[in-house]
């Protein structure tokens, strides 16, 4: 599952965290002006991403032959970008969300965004960065540390586990402990919204009216499959997996919450 430049680059994404909340500190802006640079980090970044990953492919019609189905190619060509980098994890949706948090006026809904994200970005984007998603791309240490992608994936990362902590940390932004019913609870609905996501996206086959399966499918939010590659076979191993997921997921978000709920049990 790891590879040596996997390893490297979780050294490299914990410096960046580490020098990101060390300019914070010392420069300590106020949360509109950490979110408008975040944000801007954020944009640049899935520009990159979708440059990077966005393929200029043929475009191609069916046909039946004596030899079965296949694809002609009509000499023309267009852009495609693979529906797995659409921005539907919850790491890229949190650019939405800078956005929307830009938007708003202080007030008890910002707060419960900001709320949301605080945990969502440190949890999210830490699992990301131990849990790479593109880390199966490479085959070298050297590959992996020299690809843009990588950089770009692994930076994007570490800024949103920097922006986590300061608006965990920052009074300013007014979170409280209350504010963790609202967080598990909009996790839930994105959790949920998943499940339609990765089933409108997935190639069904069909024999006749009847589904036979599915020869292509995404993951959004792990709800269909297990990051650790471990296969279910049925619906009831599967409810299971989701059960287990969703308490985990909410008691990491309720630790992330309890120097809240100490910090302000001090101060009252």
């Amino acid at each position: 599952m790891f590879s040596t430049g996997h390893f490297i680059w979780m050294g490299i994404s914990a410096t960046m965290v580490a020098a990101g909340l060390a300019l914070a500190y010392k420069k300590r802006p106020g949360p509109d002006r950490m979110l408008t640079v975040c944000l801007a980090i954020g944009l640049v970044s899935e520009v990159f991403k979708i440059l990077y990953e966005t393929q200029f492919v043929p475009v191609v019609v069916p046909s039946v032959s004596a030899a079965g189905l296949v694809y002609k190619a009509t000499g023309a060509f267009a852009p495609y970008l693979e529906l797995e980098h659409l921005p539907l994890e919850l790491c890229s949706i949190q650019i939405l969300l800078l956005l929307f948090a830009k938007l708003m006026k202080d007030g008890v809904w910002r707060r419960r965004l900001l709320g949301f994200m605080y945990p969502t970005c440190v949890l999210g984007a830490g699992l990301a960065v131990v849990l790479s998603s593109i880390a199966p791309e490479f085959s070298t240490a050297q590959a992996f540390l020299t690809s843009p992608r990588a950089w770009q994936f692994f930076i994007y990362h570490s800024m949103l586990i920097v922006l986590g902590v300061y608006l965990g940390v920052n009074r300013e932004t007014g979170i409280r402990f209350r504010h963790l019913g609202s967080t598990v609870f909009g996790l839930f609905l994105l959790d949920f919204a998943s499940f339609y996501t990765n089933s409108m996206f997935s190639e069904p086959v069909y024999i006749g009216n009847r589904l036979q399966g599915v020869s292509y499918h995404l993951n959004y939010f792990s709800s269909y499959d297990d990051p650790l590659g471990i296969y279910m076979t049925t619906k009831e191993q599967w409810l299971v997996y989701l059960a287990i997921r969703f308490v985990l997921a909410a008691a990491l978000v309720t630790l992330c919450y309890l120097p809240l709920y100490y910090r302000e049990k001090r101060e009252s």
